[in-house]
């Protein structure tokens, strides 16, 4: 099977559950299948980056990227211009016009018998109305999480901005879940969530393991 796998960021370095449960998974599925890897790049992650991406694909495809650092000018003049949108801004920050041209070449150039979305957040950058059967990727219920940030942040400005991106992430998700041919979940408490929640019946899940090759007791 050849698998074309969508992801925002390079796995480097690989210290976070998320890159860690991605790595893992790619380098079981590359004994088996070729993967290309087509993601979004900063430059934060070197050569090094490039070098660790032979553990996991075959074929690397990056996207020159940037976005505003953490409470810059830019960051903020981003959350400003985001008020007016209908996407919520942890989603909106990772469009890609660039990302977009870049899948549509490699799925002309190769016969891709399935699209891996690694995360909601690269799902905007995917065209509409694809040929290929798509799949989902969701670490997390996102609408959840941002459902929390919104109940803690008590009175003001903080909950009105966190509770309209919480509404956002919950349409935008439940959106981009129907949109896709299927969606794999992290557990089946997840994948029960989004089954009520969405109201969706093509999920399915893959819990987390842990790598006891690795991990050996002592």
């Amino acid at each position: 099977m050849r698998i074309l796998w969508l992801k925002t960021e390079l796995l480097h370095p690989i210290d976070k559950g998320g890159r860690i449960r991605t790595y893992a998974m790619l380098r079981e599925l590359r004994q088996r299948h070729h993967i290309t890897y087509l993601c979004l790049d900063d430059g934060s992650g070197g050569e090094d980056a490039r070098t660790k991406a032979e553990t996991y694909c075959h074929a690397l495809i990056t996207v020159p990227f940037s976005s505003p650092r953490s409470r810059s000018a830019g960051f903020y003049g981003a959350l400003l211009q985001n008020l007016f949108s209908d996407q919520p801004y942890a989603v909106a920050k990772y469009r890609s016009p660039a990302m977009t041209e870049a899948i549509l070449r490699a799925l002309a150039a190769d016969s891709f018998d399935v699209v891996v979305c690694d995360f909601l957040f690269p799902s905007l950058n995917l065209p509409e109305r694809l040929t290929v059967p798509t799949v989902l990727f969701q670490h997390n219920v996102e609408a959840t999480i941002w459902e929390r940030h919104a109940a803690v942040a008590g009175r003001g400005l903080p909950q009105v901005y966190l509770r309209t991106q919480w509404r956002r992430m919950l349409d935008w998700e439940r959106r981009e879940c129907r949109r896709f041919d299927h969606v794999v979940a992290v557990s089946d408490a997840d994948g029960e969530a989004m089954r009520t929640g969405y109201g969706i019946d093509h999920v399915s899940s893959v819990p987390t393991g842990v790598d006891t090759d690795f991990f050996t007791p002592s």
